[in-house]
């Protein structure tokens, strides 16, 4: 069957998709659950989808529906992911409740202060539920006292050190490589795997910087969270936020996803949409227009436990944040955020300003949200599992979902 033809405003520009290399050989069809409910109207249950997804052979990529979405409960934001929390850091489900609203208020703050502060910020971060900025003069100190955050005096603005950051990506690299800013320690980390010719370029382009540069040693093979099951030839992703522009609806998730698959059906048939535009490497992001007649947008995220989220807007994310990602593979899962603008040099490619967590994640769970109370923050990208297995020391990268949302121009669905 031939490739459907698309006719949306979008795709009177050049398709950015037509200028980047393919990166990742995935097969031939996909199972796409949405974690972001992509069938039914807002207020309504979602239609019930199809069964098993069979492999496909007409150049449509199919996306399944998320288990359980008819008749899902809406649960309160901050509630249902305090349980997470409560467990991963080992304190009641009240204390959790509280941090998760103090990081909420104190993550706008953040991107607030380091935007307002500029060469003077050395970049933001939690601390149990506390705020801190650091700062390299006093009078940037004075600013952030008077909002009611910590204010920490550091060596090193954060702009000093994303300079340093460059220099050390331009610095031949092993596959599994990945620079970030840390702020609590005000340096950059540069993780490093286990072995490697050009480990000693990046350890010795690191000695002019002295204590500005810090190394770990990466667990695992980094690579995109497209999923190859064990027994099967299916690939998989899930749906990351359903988004508008107050004429068309559309589904933001993965550009790895999106990128080769021109067009997305239920595994029962229905119709979603086809792939507008996919940005990866780079970043990665990708945008599917819902223009099937029986899909429509409800702005939630499904929790794999019979209930739902919604979402009402987007955020920077900073490290320290509670967050939770939902997938097809892991499900609902909760973590923090670890480092912000990390550059990547994964299997598929190499990723910048990605948002790094200890979420376990695997192969599936590609361009699922990144998410905290009602907040988006970002897109699942790549993990460093242990082929379907989760490392022992486990990351993912998102993909911060503001880049995606400012490029399309489109607004989280739902958002007030």
């Amino acid at each position: 069957m031939s490739e459907r033809a698309v006719s949306h405003p979008r795709t009177t520009r050049p398709s950015r998709r037509s200028l980047l290399a393919m990166a990742l050989a995935v097969v031939a069809s996909v199972a796409f659950v949405p974690a972001a409910a992509a069938a039914g109207p807002v207020g309504q249950p979602a239609r019930p989808g199809g069964a098993t997804d069979p492999a496909r052979t007409d150049g449509r990529a199919a996306l399944a529906p998320a288990g359980g979405v008819a008749g899902r409960a809406q649960a309160d934001g901050a509630a249902d992911m305090a349980e997470a929390i409560a467990e991963q850091r080992g304190i009641s489900r009240d204390a959790a409740e509280k941090l998760i609203s103090a990081e909420n208020a104190d993550v706008r703050l953040a991107n607030r202060l380091t935007t307002e502060l500029g060469a003077s910020s050395g970049g933001a971060y939690l601390s149990d539920g506390d705020l801190v900025v650091t700062v390299t003069d006093a009078a940037a100190a004075a600013k952030v006292t008077a909002t009611g955050a910590t204010a920490r005096l550091v060596a090193r603005g954060e702009r000093q050190l994303q300079k340093i950051q460059r220099a050390l990506e331009a610095t031949p690299s092993e596959p599994n490589t990945t620079w970030g800013v840390d702020p609590k320690t005000n340096q950059v980390v540069v993780s490093l795997p286990a072995s490697g010719a050009k480990n000693a370029a990046q350890s010795s382009a690191a000695r002019k910087f002295g204590a500005a540069v810090r190394f770990e040693t990466t667990a695992g093979q980094i690579q995109p969270n497209v999923g190859i099951s064990s027994g099967d030839s299916l690939g998989g992703c899930s749906v990351g936020f359903t988004a508008t522009d107050y004429t068309f609806n559309y589904i933001i998730t993965a550009g790895h996803c999106t990128q080769g698959y021109p067009h997305w059906t239920l595994p029962n048939g229905q119709d979603v949409g086809p792939s507008l535009e996919s940005n990866y490497p780079e970043n990665d992001y990708g945008l599917i227009w819902m223009n099937g007649s029986s899909v429509w947008a409800t702005g939630t995220i499904n929790l794999w436990n019979n209930t739902s989220r919604s979402i009402h807007g987007w955020a920077t994310a900073v490290s320290g944040l509670s967050v939770c990602n939902s997938g097809r593979t892991t499900g609902f899962r909760c973590g923090s955020v670890l480092r912000t603008n990390v550059t990547v040099n994964g299997t598929g490619g190499t990723v910048r300003q990605m948002v790094e967590t200890n979420i376990c994640t695997l192969g599936g769970d590609s361009g699922g949200p990144l998410f905290a109370t009602n907040t988006a923050y970002g897109l699942n990208s790549h993990a460093n599992r242990n082929g379907s297995q989760c490392n022992s020391t486990p990351r993912t990268w998102h993909q911060p979902v503001g880049e995606a949302i400012n490029a399309y121009q489109v607004v989280i669905y739902g958002a007030p």
